[in-house]
């Protein structure tokens, strides 16, 4: 239960940080990962599709942040962080998909 005191202390003592700081910089350094990764496949005619595959697996794993804040809000007593963050990074992400669908409604072949 050791394990379990530590996970519920991050979400604990920093509800801020875990809320936020946490999950935008881990999307950050996956994606400088993915480009990098990517690059150096990139650069090796993509004959190692191992750091492909390791591109991938970071660029969907970032699609996994939502869930290190529900579980804040679940384990954390302080939970205005984490609603914040689902709200400010669910908001934006459906405000991304209206306007990718907006920008994209005339390009279909009729």
């Amino acid at each position: 239960m050791k394990i379990w005191t530590q996970i519920k202390n991050i979400y604990n003592v920093s509800p801020w940080h875990a809320a936020f700081t946490y999950p935008i910089s881990y999307i950050f350094i996956a994606y400088v990962f993915v480009g990098i990764f990517g690059a150096v496949s990139a650069s090796l005619n993509f004959e190692y599709t191992f750091l492909i595959y390791i591109s991938i697996f970071l660029m969907f794993s970032t699609y996994l942040t939502p869930i290190w804040v529900f579980v804040g809000l679940i384990v954390s007593n302080k939970k205005k962080p984490y609603v914040l963050s689902l709200i400010i990074g669910l908001g934006l992400l459906f405000i991304l998909f209206y306007v990718v669908n907006l920008a994209t409604v005339n390009l279909e072949v009729k």
